[in-house]
């Protein structure tokens, strides 16, 4: 113990006696030029006492680990140290005039009771930085009002502030979802401009930005792309199950959740159009032993049962240079749907489980060594949509009890080097994606063709799909500063996925669901494969103008074949069984760009202009038809915008408006075919367009008191009518499926102390979702109106030291919001509706 303790103090006085570097006489408020690049903070924070002329005392074990942003321009020292402590939950304090000591920030209960400050310390959760600190000669009143947190991400593969990143990026703070039990997409994408969700045909989520789809469906390549921490996650591709959305992953270990809206195509490659979801794990640390644990239950309207929840982390420092963190949790989402053809209540239940194991080695500055292992399970008892003729919230399916399970993986191995001037970041991704499907698809083969084909009567015919993508991709990149006017990046990629697709589909008892006869056996396996070098330039033009050039260029192979086995071969098709289908693979290359220039008018105050593109890679037909298109081609968006970001009165308020304008051009479309309704291929069918304003605004105007709201509109629409060949209708001018023209969100929420340490908060958010369109249809092009709604949440919590409870009431209105359903849906009297009323409770614990 005093040999360890001995060595603190050598190493806080060495660092120390190598910031002491006050030269020249100093004065607090003064402007100065500083030009710190983004490095450990061991480095930085040293180099800060350097350019500011100051003295700072900061142990070593506090700052190991931790990274600062970059820092460039003319600030004052303590506008310049808040940006460099943004994120590391570090603050500090004035012990004279020339001297500054780095400090962690005070307990949430210490804050409220000293200066009655209402927001939470968002640490791990949000990745907001330290509340700026008062100094000793100016110290805070009690009713002085609360400035905002400083929000850091990693939208452009490097740490910075959010109100330095020159596009539209949303970061969700996971700390409240938990808090509430919102865990699913479906809970939470009103919180976030441009973002819409539908549920997909197995109630998996599909989600858009700005518009940007041709309807869910598990066979669409989709729109957006989907990242766990760096590596890229889920099928790029249709033909691999890419349709599956994204995976519903619990944010309980979520360190934050990035949503960057517009197409991202030259820093993340394909399939990424309409913009990209990015999830951010918490890091393991070094620095103490600590976790959470937290319990929680549930009730839903219309629900036979309660759900619940439980949730638990640790992290372990094991040496000075090693920690490991691992988290688990499982929960039980009480369903509320009941088949009055079965009688079973809650068919729509939900469970799901998993955990989160991760390491962090840092032998020492130069190098870092990140392991990740993310396993989740979900499972949905049945078919999540309810018919109204059945009655509210009710269903009656030929089968019930349906299942459909969702298993998530992904691994991944992050190595850090700071070579000198240039830091080289390795990113090793590894992950697996397995979907099983089982529903009713009697809609589709009626019984009556069991009697012709097997002589069997009063049959169901049941779909049993299997789903998997595995997936590998290697990302090398290289960054650095050339002088103080050229930030650079530059790196290479590299993904293959391999999806082998299994459907088989069978006639069935409609009281057991126990196979009779077998109508089909597909198999139809895919594999992907991108390459791709890309290169991004900042040049910043004095201290005001920043200007972002970056390009990336990519060759994406397609290959896939496959097997028809089975009567359905010769009822439905027309064609003597088996059936293969020859194996084809196509070849495309992508040029993609992004051109960003900025002005900061101040540090907190910064317009920009963004030209981006993006792409999705085409393909085979995998069919047996012999009238459709052998290949469909790739389709690209062109995205113009003009944002305006800033935070003004003292950072009490601040806000991030922007317009643009999409250009959709050869977009892909997924068609039934004109000989079986039951087989389907893909097409390029023309132009469409997306065209919007998003505004956010965020204010703590005093105390407690935090006001967020955002509101949005949009128009997607086809700019040139489906084509003739197409067998889908729809004019020029046509909505896009499920785009609203106008969404929006507000909230209120508020801290306050209660009685001695105990800290009370409360609040809540409506939000509106305007009318929608279904998808495209044949005939005579009707679609599926979705009428607007509206929802409300509320929630009301208290703290203890480090105990925590909080109530919440989802949708307390029980409004019944549509979401997707009827025409053109495989089950045309079937709807998918938002959650019922929910109130629940949790309560955690700290260590």
């Amino acid at each position: 113990m005093t040999s360890r303790v001995g060595r603190s103090v050598r190493a806080n006085c060495a660092l120390l006696a190598a910031i002491v570097l006050a030269t020249g006489a100093y004065a607090q408020g003064q402007q100065r030029v500083f030009d710190l690049r983004e490095q450990e903070a061991t480095k930085s924070i040293p180099e800060f006492a350097r350019q500011a002329g100051l003295q700072i005392s900061a142990p070593t074990d506090v700052l190991k680990g931790m990274r600062t942003p970059a820092v460039k321009g003319e600030f004052t020292p303590e506008e310049a140290l808040d940006r460099l402590l943004a994120g590391t939950g570090l603050t500090y304090r004035y012990v004279d005039e020339k001297t500054l000591s780095i400090v962690p920030k005070t307990t949430r209960a210490e804050r409220a009771e000293q200066v009655h400050l209402a927001q939470v310390d968002q640490g791990k959760d949000s990745g907001a930085g330290a509340l700026t600190s008062p100094t000793a000669s100016s110290p805070e009143s009690s009713t002085s009002p609360v400035k905002l947190d400083q929000v850091i991400v990693t939208a452009q593969k490097r740490s910075e502030r959010l109100q330095d990143v020159p596009m539209a990026v949303t970061a969700v703070s996971t700390d409240s979802l938990v808090g509430s039990n919102q865990s699913r997409v479906q809970d939470y994408y009103t919180k976030i401009p441009g973002l819409s969700y539908t549920p997909g045909l197995f109630g998996q989520p599909f989600i858009s930005i700005r518009g940007i789809t041709t309807g869910g469906s598990s066979s669409v390549n989709p729109t957006v792309g989907i990242m766990v921490d760096d590596t890229p996650y889920g099928s790029s591709i249709g033909l691999g199950g890419g349709g599956y959305g994204m995976p519903d992953l619990d944010p309980s270990e979520l360190q934050r959740i990035e949503v960057l809206r517009g197409p991202q195509g030259t820093l993340y490659g394909a399939a990424s159009i309409g913009g990209l979801v990015k999830f951010v794990t918490v890091d393991p640390s070094t620095d103490r032993v600590s976790g959470h644990l937290q319990v929680g239950t549930s009730i839903i309207s219309n629900g036979a049962k309660a759900g619940y929840n439980v949730r638990g982390a640790i992290n372990l420092p094991i040496t000075d240079t090693l920690a490991v963190r691992a988290s688990a949790f499982s929960r039980e989402d009480p369903g509320y749907i009941d088949d009055v053809a079965t009688g079973r209540r809650d068919v729509n239940r939900a469970v799901a489980e998993g955990g989160h194991l991760s390491a962090l080695f840092k032998p020492s500055d130069i190098f870092t060594l990140k392991l990740s292992a993310l396993l989740q399970h979900n499972q949905l008892d049945g078919l999540p949509y309810a018919q109204p003729t059945a009655g509210d919230l009710k269903q009656a399916f030929i089968l019930g009890g349906l299942r459909t399970s969702n298993t998530d993986q992904a691994y991944s191995a992050t190595v850090t080097a700071n070579l000198g001037n240039i830091t080289l970041t390795s990113v090793t991704g590894y992950s697996i994606n397995k979907v099983r499907s089982l529903y009713d698809y009697t809609p589709i083969i009626p019984a009556s063709f069991a009697v012709t084909q097997f002589g069997l009567a009063g049959t169901g015919t049941l779909y049993d799909g299997n789903f998997e993508t595995r997936k590998l991709s290697q990302e090398l990149r290289l960054a650095g500063t050339i002088g103080r006017r050229v930030d650079w990046l530059i790196g290479g990629f590299y993904t293959h996925e391999n999806s082998p697709i299994v459907q088989s589909i069978y006639a069935v008892s409609p009281v057991t669901n126990a196979a009779l006869a077998k109508w089909v056996d597909l198999i139809a396996p895919a594999h992907f494969t991108e390459y791709a070098g890309f290169a991004d330039l900042t040049f910043h033009i004095g201290d005001q103008v920043d200007v972002q050039i970056g390009g990336r260029e990519s060759e994406s192979r397609l290959s896939a074949w496959g097997t028809d086995v089975g009567p359905y071969d010769t009822v439905f098709l027309r064609q003597p069984s088996p059936i293969d289908f020859p194996g084809r693979e196509t070849t495309t290359h992508a040029a993609t760009y992004l051109f960003s220039p900025q002005y900061k008018f101040t540090p907190d105050l910064m317009v920009y202009a963004r030209l981006s593109s993006g792409y999705r890679p085409g393909g085979p037909n995998i069919t047996p038809l012999s009238n459709v298109p052998p290949d469909f081609q790739p389709d690209k968006a062109y995205n113009y915008e003009l944002g305006v970001k800033g935070a003004v009165l003292d950072h009490k308020l601040s806000f991030d408006a922007a317009t643009y304008y999409i250009d959709w051009k050869n977009l892909q479309l997924l068609l039934r075919s004109p000989i079986s309704t039951t087989e389907r291929y893909y097409a390029n069918a023309g132009q469409a367009k997306s065209e919007g304003v998003e505004l956010s605004v965020e204010a703590r105007p005093a105390g407690g008191l935090t006001l967020s709201a955002w509101g949005a509109w949009n128009e997607a629409v086809l700019t040139q009518p489906l084509p003739a060949t197409s067998t889908a209708v729809a004019p020029s001018g046509a909505p896009l499926p499920y785009a609203a023209k106008l969404t929006g969100n507000f909230a209120v929420n508020e801290s306050f102390p209660l009685f001695q340490d105990v800290v009370g908060n409360g609040g809540g958010s409506v939000s509106y979702v305007g009318d929608r369109q279904g998808v495209f249809t044949a005939g005579t092009g009707a679609r599926q109106h979705l009428p607007g709604y509206a929802q409300l949440n509320l929630n009301l919590g208290a703290e203890y030291e480090s105990w925590a409870i909080n109530f919440y009431a989802n949708n307390v209105t029980d409004r019944r919001g549509l979401l997707l359903g009827g025409l053109g849906f495989t089950y045309t009297n079937a709807f998918s509706y938002i959650q019922p009323r929910t109130i629940g409770v949790s309560v955690s614990k700290t260590l």
